[in-house]
């Protein structure tokens, strides 16, 4: 856009002209479209901390989860049902690291000029296969988790075994889950293929419900004010608008689906902390009992941390799509960052976290047990040796010492009753 000394102002629907245009002075830029949000004449990241956090939390996602995979794997009980779906948890983790690989990845390549190619980009294979692991793992790791709160509800309502989820139907119940969510998630691949513009508010490629966008139709007013200011008005006038239908689509997904899920959880472990609260007190002293409370308290730190993560974004959603607030269009970088991948990188250090614990408690109980054990054998033995010696004194002072003529040598014997042969003094 250089040589245009005699340019006093411009009307285009391309925002792209506008940013390059944004360091003259003399020049108006005008759209002949509707305003986007997310239209930027900056990089994909707006700030650096964003790109060191990406790096960060991708890599940590994606190796954490790898190495809690292969060693919940290689458990000699790795076939049991929590260890069944904490894999499973792990491989949905570390498909959001891969996730964030792909998008850093990104910002690095186009940097600064991001903006030329921001319509390529949403368009892209590589942003509509992002799009499609950071749904299915944000989906698979949701479904996951209901059914671990399941499995925890289940051992702690019903103590007894009436009902009880075995590794093969936790097994069957998580292929289930692997088909829907697979499907379900190819729904934006496909028609984001047919349909222009499908993941045109996220550059971040996923189609989170924060902003609405209007299909608005409309002409563009530019207007030469020579009285006043001597330069162009510009004003985009609306005559027709509606909402994007394919919106739906993320609003089903991300506030319907998911707060109802995250309800079932909630409302699983309100029942699950009363029902332990009105048990008896031999049930809950019961070591299969202790066992069901302590693996149900270690995945209420998982899931508690899942749905801190994931109801900020339900609630921006609802506020946003009811009209409520208007959130700003940085805040989607900074969501997909530091609010929907942060628990896949953070679970692995809470198994970790979790798990060192127990085997602290484990290792001072069984101590403090084997303390209490050796001072009861210790007593025990030092009861028993006094006991005998005490047996074999009495009888060595019935044969030698005469208790009634010389009281001095009886004194004698008791106070050194610890000797097995006594020697009388010489008197």
């Amino acid at each position: 856009m250089t040589g245009l000394t005699g340019l006093k102002a411009i009307s285009t629907s391309d925002n792209r002209l506008c940013c390059l245009l944004s360091n003259s002075e003399n020049v108006t830029c005008a759209r002949t479209s509707p305003p986007s949000p997310l239209d930027t004449c900056g990089s994909l990241y707006p700030s650096v901390v964003l790109r060191i956090a990406g790096w960060i939390i991708g890599l940590s996602s994606l190796c954490g989860n790898v190495i809690v995979f292969f060693l919940r794997a290689t458990q000699k009980q790795r076939a049991t049902v929590q260890n069944i779906f904490t894999m499973n948890l792990a491989v949905a983790d570390s498909l959001m690291g891969v996730y964030m690989i792909i998008i850093t990845s990104a910002d690095g390549y186009f940097n600064r000029l991001y903006f030329l190619s921001a319509p390529l980009w949403r368009e892209s294979y590589p942003c509509k296969i992002s799009s499609f692991l950071a749904f299915f793992s944000s989906e698979l790791s949701v479904f996951t988790l209901t059914l671990i709160t399941l499995d925890r509800y289940i051992s702690i309502v019903y103590p007894f075994g009436q009902y009880k989820i075995t590794p093969k139907s936790a097994s069957v119940a998580l292929a289930f889950t692997w088909i829907f969510t697979f499907l379900f998630g190819s729904v934006p691949f496909i028609v984001g293929t047919n349909v222009s513009g499908f993941y045109g508010l996220s550059d971040v490629c996923v189609g989170l419900p924060l902003h609405v966008e209007l299909g608005e139709t409309g002409r563009l007013d530019i207007i030469w004010d020579q009285v006043l200011s001597s330069e162009f008005i510009v004003k985009y006038v609306a005559t027709d608008g509606e909402k994007r239908n394919f919106w739906v689509f993320s609003i089903v997904t991300f506030i319907g689906i998911n707060m109802a899920l995250f309800l079932i959880i909630l409302a699983c472990y309100v029942v699950m902390f009363v029902t332990v609260k009105r048990s008896s007190e031999a049930i809950q002293n019961s070591a299969n009992r202790k066992r069901e409370i302590r693996v149900a308290r270690k995945m209420a730190f998982i899931v508690g941390t899942d749905f801190a993560c994931w109801m900020p974004i339900i609630a921006m959603g609802i506020l946003t799509q009811t009209g409520l607030v208007v959130l700003p269009t940085s805040l989607y970088a900074w969501s997909v960052i530091f609010i929907i991948p942060i628990n896949s990188s953070i679970n692995p250090v809470l198994y970790t976290f979790i798990n060192y614990l127990e085997g602290m408690k484990t290792k001072v109980k069984g101590n403090s047990s084997h303390q209490t054990l050796s001072t009861r054998l210790s007593k025990e033995g030092s009861r028993k040796r006094a006991s005998r010696l005490g047996s074999n004194s009495s009888k060595i002072s019935d044969k030698q010492a005469p208790s009634n003529k010389n009281p001095e040598i009886a004194m004698y014997m008791v106070k050194d009753k610890g000797i097995e042969e006594l020697q009388k003094p010489n008197i």
